[in-house]
Parts: C-alpha cells; structure tokens; sequence
C-alpha cells in the first residue's frame, strides 16, 4: 500500500490480507490439510451438474467432498471442488451445446421457445431422447443462433498491460504450475488471458502478470463537469489549500468474532470468516484500493476505522466519544438505520458529510444537509422504468398489479403519473400510447390471464418483493406460457431488484417471462475500464475483487477525488452537477430539500436476454 494512506487499526491489516484472501474467485487453489483445492461460490440459478461440469469433476467426487449438497445448494455457500486428475478437456469441443435441466412441466416445445431453437433441432442434438421428457432430465440444446452475435468477438484478443510477460506454453504446463513458476495467481493469469476458456494449449502464447510498483491513478470514466463550472469550483475551493484528507470508516468488522484468524493465518484452512462481517471487509479493500489509486505525494488520506460490531447501540455511542474532536472530512456508515442515524446527527452538528453505503429510508435525509444516500430509494426506479414504456412498449397492452400486502404497491400511481406525464411531452403522438390498466390481484392469477392480449405485448408492472407472491406469479405464467393455446402471447415482466436473490425461481422463467429490473449496481466485465481496474486489482490483492468491493472502490473514488479536488463534498453546486460514472454504480447526488440530505439518484435497468443480463439504461 502506498505510504500516503494511514490505516488507523492494525489489526485490520492482516483480518483484509488474510480473511478476505478466502473469498477469492473459484480460480484460485488452496491447499487444505496438505490436499489442494478449488473453492467454488455458489451462485443463482447454479447447479452440482453445472458446478460438476465448469470444474470436470465427477459429481460424486464433489459430493464426497461436500457432505452437504445432498440437501441443495444456497446462493453464496462454499463447494470445496479438488485438483486432481479429474480434470479433463472439455466435453463439447465446439461450444455450440449447452445443456438444460428439464423443470416441472416443461416440454420440448416450450423449450424450444425458451431458446429460440426448434424442437427438431433439439432432437437432432439429442439422439437417444424420446420426444416425452421428464423433469430433471438434461438435454442438449443448440445455441448457436443464440450466440452467434457474441461469437463474433475475437476470444484470442488479450488486454496487454505494460511491463508484463508473454510466455509460451510448454507440453505439460497447467495453469498452476505457471502460477508456481511466476509466483502469481492463477486468478491473475485467467483475467488477463480472457479467462482461458478453452484452457491451455501448447505453443499458444499467454501473458503474466508480474508484480511491480503501483502505477497511480486509473483512467476511469470521465466526471459529468463542464469547464466553466470546473473553473468556479476551482476558484472557490482552493485544491492547494488542503493536502491531506480523513475519512471514518464505521462498520460492522466483528474483530473479536474474526480474532483467532486475525491471530493465527494458519486457522483459514479450517474456520471461515464470521458472516456478518464480509461486507465490512470486502468494502474496505475496495476502499482502500481506490484511495491508494489516487493519492499522490501532494494529496494523502488517512483512514481511521471502528468496528460497529453490528446494530449495538451502546457501542455506538462509545464510538461518538473516540471521534469527538477529530478533524473529519468524510465519514462512511454506520449500516444498521438506528446507528446510522446517530451519526448523521453528530454529522449535522459537526458540519461533517456522512454516507451511508446500503438502503436507507429518505426520512434519515430530512432536516439534515449532511446525511448522503449512495444506494437510490425504489421511487427513483420509476423514472426509469416510465422511461421504458415511452420508448419501448408504449403501444403494448401494459398492466400494474396491485398486491394488496406490498409496500410498494404505492410506486403504481406515481408509475401512472410519470407516464402521462411523458405522453404530455409527445403532443404530436399521444393517440399512440396506451394507458397503463391497473389490476388488484392477490393470488387469483386466472384473472390476469383473461386480461392479456394474444396480439400486443403484455407488459406487466409488479411493484412487490413479497417472494412468495412472486413465485408463485412466476409458476402460474410460466405454465401458462407453456401450454399450447398460448403459444402465440408475448409477456413482459417489470419487478423490483429484490427479484435478482429469489434462489427458488429459475433463470430460464426469467428468460421466458423477459423480465426487466431496475438495479442500483451493474458491472459491464466486457468494459475496457472494467476490465483494467479489476485486472489490477486481482494483481495487487492476488484475489478478485466481489461487488461490495466494486462497491467501496467506486465510493472511495468518486467522494476522495471530490476531496483532492474541492476541498469539499458538502457544496450544493458540487452535489448537483459533480456526477461519475463508475465502476459497479455511478453517482448522481441530488438535493431532497432545502434543509435536508443528499440523494444519489442514478440507477441501471437490465433486461434478462437469452439467459443473459443485459444493460437497457
């Protein structure tokens, strides 16, 4: 870490270099009790066959392994895959399957719409297969069509970073014994090789990455500043004036809990990390990797850290009495709303900004100009999501369904306003839109079907993150969907970002139902910038970076070079017009009133498309 930044708690030292060394990616080995394996993060709509063939490692070696996968698989549990002779090449020399797990009550022919293939094709893939399929069978699809744009990418095109080493593959050589020989990960190595789907091949020729000094900044998007405001903002805040900056971390570490691998390296081969503690620990090696980025010999930081140990409130006030006095500049935290609070008040009477980087409610931000939201409230999803309707389904049979047990269900009458509102703005056009009919339904989802149109789009708003009632939404069109008097009825489905930790709903219902979200993160890994950041990252921290850490990095730099910059985060004129884009969020920080806080307003709107997630704004 560069010597401009002055981290506060040692002992946070070896919890971020040693602790979070656990979490990295799948691709990287660990040696446990003498045996060396992959730890493979489980993630949504995985499962053991799909973890069985990434790995090309037999499933009942998996399950030998993992006693517990028997019952299932969770979102985030950890698979412990060996390195052994298992591994093979893969099985599907020219990429053109995939295979799908056959769900409850599908059919070949809504499989076939599924994929935008034919069942003849299918079958023609699948030899051995009758037409009468069974649930959890696996089947062949082609998905040639399907991929045939992104198939158009060069996967041989490598991100060359200067001062790295292109080797030669020799007979024999894998990617951990390269690893060994060059004394680097093999994360690192299949960054920046675009992954080595294909794995290695002999003559082919790789890059290493080899460690050396930091090289300072990131070129990262470029800030939403015009000159002439540039220029007054210099002016008014001197950036010369101050040199060196403090930032308070407030979150939630659990040291004691953490203590024995923060005191013994040795004891992360057999005990994980304590849960409650991974956001704190991923969002500040982000963090601190952003503002180890920018600072400069001119402008440094100083990062004093407190462990808020979760929602305890006593300790909380503790904490007020250690940073009474200090000469703050920015303070992140607390997470929990009720120490969130007490802070923001401390904030207020200080005149120090304070940030919180999860979901609050708006009222934290009322009568206080120095509370910040980094993470939007669900009402900023409707601008984005009437935004949608004009411009793409604006003729479409559109519908809102009220749940009478969701909290959101109010976001249907401020959807209808902004709509109406943005017709108003098509005066020359407003006989081409449709309005949006609004539908109260609990559970009785017949009668929504009577409601859809064999000939339009249906477009359906469902403002609920009930999971129950969602599933169950999604069960009942999904069938519906699949049944062959509806083969011929389009449906569109726009929900809530809640919708994307659902484990129970498969991502093929997803795909069929053309599901729309509005989403606060989205990280394009396709991004050259992306790309660079991460590829330092994974070279610097030798583990690769999850999105909380995408997280803290994108924090870090957009309020650290305000900092560097401005002296300041707190003037209006800087808040209202100082936007960045970055890596995993961007920030659009807007005024909620004359005397209270700051609300980032900038949120994404992906669109799951063939089995993929797609950024639409």
């Amino acid at each position: 870490m560069k010597k401009y930044i002055i981290i506060s708690l040692g002992i946070l030292l070896l919890l971020t270099t040693t602790i979070v060394a656990q979490q990295t990616d799948s691709l990287a080995i660990h040696k446990i009790k003498g045996k060396e394996y992959y730890i493979h993060v489980v993630s949504k709509g995985e499962s053991l066959y799909a973890i069985h063939k990434k790995y090309e490692v037999p499933i009942d070696i998996i399950k030998s392994e993992n006693s517990g996968v028997n019952d299932g698989l969770s979102i985030g549990e950890k698979i412990f895959i060996p390195v052994s002779k298992y591994q093979e090449e893969p099985s599907h020399p020219n990429g053109n399957l995939i295979q799908h797990k056959v769900l409850a009550k599908q059919t070949l022919y809504s499989i076939a719409k599924i994929y935008n293939v034919s069942v003849k094709e299918i079958i023609a893939v699948n030899p051995d297969m009758s037409e009468k399929i069974e649930e959890d069978q696996f089947i062949n699809i082609p998905v040639k069509q399907i991929k045939q744009v992104n198939n158009k990418k060069d996967t041989n095109t490598l991100i060359k970073p200067s001062g790295w080493k292109v080797h030669q593959v020799k007979k024999g050589e894998t990617l951990y014994s390269l690893s060994k020989l060059y004394e680097v990960s093999i994360d690192s190595i299949k960054v920046i090789n675009n992954g080595l789907a294909e794995g290695l091949k002999v003559d082919e020729k790789i890059f290493i990455p080899i460690k050396q000094n930091r090289t300072g900044h990131f070129q990262l998007h470029k800030d939403t500043l015009s000159a002439t405001l540039q220029e007054i903002l210099q002016q008014a805040f001197d950036s010369t004036e101050k040199n060196h900056f403090t930032i308070a971390l407030m979150l939630p570490f659990y040291v004691e809990q953490n203590k024995e691998i923060t005191e013994n390296i040795g004891a992360l081969q057999d005990k994980n990390v304590y849960p409650k503690s991974r956001f704190a620990i991923e969002f500040y090696n982000g963090f601190l990797f952003a503002l180890d980025s920018i600072s400069t010999v001119g402008k440094s930081f100083e990062v004093l850290v407190y462990d808020t140990n979760g929602d305890d409130s006593l300790r909380i006030l503790k904490l007020l009495k250690q940073i009474e006095g200090k000469p703050l500049d920015l303070i992140i935290g607390p997470l929990y709303q009720s120490n969130y609070e007490v802070i923001a008040q401390y904030g207020k009477r200080n005149h120090i900004p304070v940030v919180s980087p999860v979901k609050q409610p708006n009222k934290l931000l009322l009568g206080n100009e120095m509370a910040f939201k980094a993470i939007p409230s669900q009402a900023n999803v409707v601008e984005c999501i009437s935004t949608l309707l004009v411009d793409s389904f604006k003729t479409a049979n559109i519908i809102a369904l009220e749940h009478a047990n969701s909290s959101e269900k109010s976001l249907i009458e401020s959807l209808i306003k902004a709509y109406k509102n943005k017709m108003l703005l098509n005066v020359d056009d407003t006989l081409a839109f449709t309005p949006i009919n609004k539908l109260k339904m609990d559970r009785n989802f017949a009668d929504l079907v009577v409601k859809l149109s064999p000939t339009k789009n249906n477009v359906i708003f469902v403002p609920s993150s009930k999971q129950a009632y969602i599933t169950d939404l999604f069960s009942y069109l999904t069938s519906t969907l699949n049944r062959r008097e509806y083969e011929n009825y389009t449906v569109t489905l726009i929900g809530l970002e809640e919708w994307l930790t659902y484990e129970n709903i498969e991502l093929t219902s997803f795909d069929l139902l053309n599901v729309y979200l509005p989403v606060h993160s989205y990280i394009n890994y396709d991004d050259s910038i992306t790309a660079n950041v991460i590829n330092k990252f994974v070279v610097e921290r030798e583990f690769y970076p999850s999105t909380v850490s995408l997280l803290g990095f994108d924090m870090a730099y957009y309020f650290g070079t305000c900092l560097m910059n401005y002296g300041t985060i707190i003037n209006p004129v800087i808040n209202n017009s100082y936007n960045h884009n970055g890596i995993s969020m961007n920030f659009n920080f807007r005024k909620t009133g004359i005397e209270s806080g700051f609300e980032n307003q900038s949120s994404f709107l992906i669109h799951y498309h063939n089995l993929e997630l797609v950024r639409v704004y």
